[in-house]
């Protein structure tokens, strides 16, 4: 087997599943920018504040001091507020449909997605996986940190080590796929906290003792997007 999936299939084996997705579209859809250089309970108290008014035609309707208070937690909350509005923009003149969007093939989608503000390689590639369900390997830099610290690489290219791990992807799921790239980052998270070597992810049918403390994680998982427990759990945290 492809050590690589080795690697995936202990990360999976460890902290199981993540669902980083949820059932509100729209609003997982702006976390994706609200969550550029800042923590996800900043991003928590952003999203709080834009609950009452998600709809696309009411965020639109708000004006740009408006919306830069509601999203002043998630920090760059003037750049944030922009790049929102012209997301919300540019979703529109697409037909405002997340459906509608997701039957344009995946290169021009995500050509689409990089000519916008503030949309790099990363947050494209999160927006076409988790939003319009395309199939990606997001190649951030916790993917590049775990793989170059396993012997894989050097990865210093983001477009380079996509393409090499883009070929993993043929034989597994669209769930599957984003919980590699959860898993990648909620691992790298522990490596933040308490750097520690992993090279034992390398070994096949890794028992559950073989993992240090440190291999902890920081956040709890997200539960199944259709129990609807997460948004409930979410919305009682809130308050």
């Amino acid at each position: 087997m492809d050590k690589r999936l080795i690697v995936m299939h202990n990360l999976s084996q460890h902290y199981g599943k993540q669902y980083w997705w949820q059932q509100n579209s729209l609003e997982d859809w702006l976390m994706m920018i609200l969550i550029q250089r800042t923590s996800s309970k900043n991003v928590a108290q952003a999203v709080h504040n834009l609950r009452p008014y998600m709809q696309v035609d009411r965020l639109l309707a708000l004006t740009q001091p408006e919306l830069e208070a509601l999203v002043r937690p998630a920090g760059f909350y003037r750049q944030k507020a922009q790049r929102i509005h012209d997301l919300l923009v540019w979703f529109v003149a697409q037909g405002g449909s997340f459906d509608k969007i997701a039957q344009k093939p995946t290169a021009e989608l995500r050509k689409t997605l990089l000519a916008l503000n503030g949309i790099g390689n990363e947050t494209a590639d999160v927006m076409l996986m988790y939003t319009f369900g395309k199939k990606t390997f997001v190649a951030d830099t916790y993917a590049m940190r775990l793989f170059n610290r396993l012997g894989f690489g050097p990865y210093k290219n983001y477009a380079k080590m996509q393409a090499d791990f883009t070929p993993l992807l043929t034989g597994i799921s669209l769930d599957d796929a984003r919980e590699w790239h959860a898993l990648i980052d909620e691992h790298g998270k522990t490596q933040v906290r308490h750097a520690y070597d992993d090279h034992f992810l390398l070994q096949p049918n890794l028992p559950e003792a073989a993992w240090p403390p440190e291999a902890k994680q920081i956040e709890p998982p997200h539960d199944d997007p259709g129990s609807g427990k997460w948004r409930r759990m979410s919305e009682q945290s809130d308050k």
